[in-house]
């Protein structure tokens, strides 16, 4: 048996993920996506979603600061936009590259 990777899909143990497709497979509240061996859905696990809450919320609180402590409306903007630029970046790096897949728990989702 091969060493388990975390773009092995958790249904069939096929590697038919990347780093991209699994950086878009969303968290616990998405479809997720399909994996290409045995058709059914993966997404990333609950680690992935809590942590994008945390980056969020951080981003979140750069965005308010920003508002309300610069000045200038133009670096204001340029900040705030910088803030959730980078919190989406990061999440989607922490998805790609850390925590294995799960199967998809909705129940509005036949997988």
């Amino acid at each position: 048996m091969s060493k388990e990777s975390i773009y092995n899909c958790p249904h069939c143990g096929e590697k038919s993920f990347n780093p991209l497709t699994k950086a878009m497979a969303g968290g616990l509240n998405s479809k997720g996506r399909v994996c290409k061996a045995c058709g059914r859905r993966c997404c990333n696990g609950q680690v992935s979603t809590i942590v994008n809450a945390v980056i969020y919320v951080i981003a979140l609180v750069g965005v308010i600061y920003c508002y309300l402590m610069i000045d200038s409306n133009l670096w204001a903007f340029l900040l705030m936009a910088g803030c959730i630029a980078a919190a989406f970046v990061l999440t989607k790096l922490f998805d790609a590259f850390f925590m294995p897949l799960v199967r998809v728990i909705r129940n509005d989702i036949r997988s």
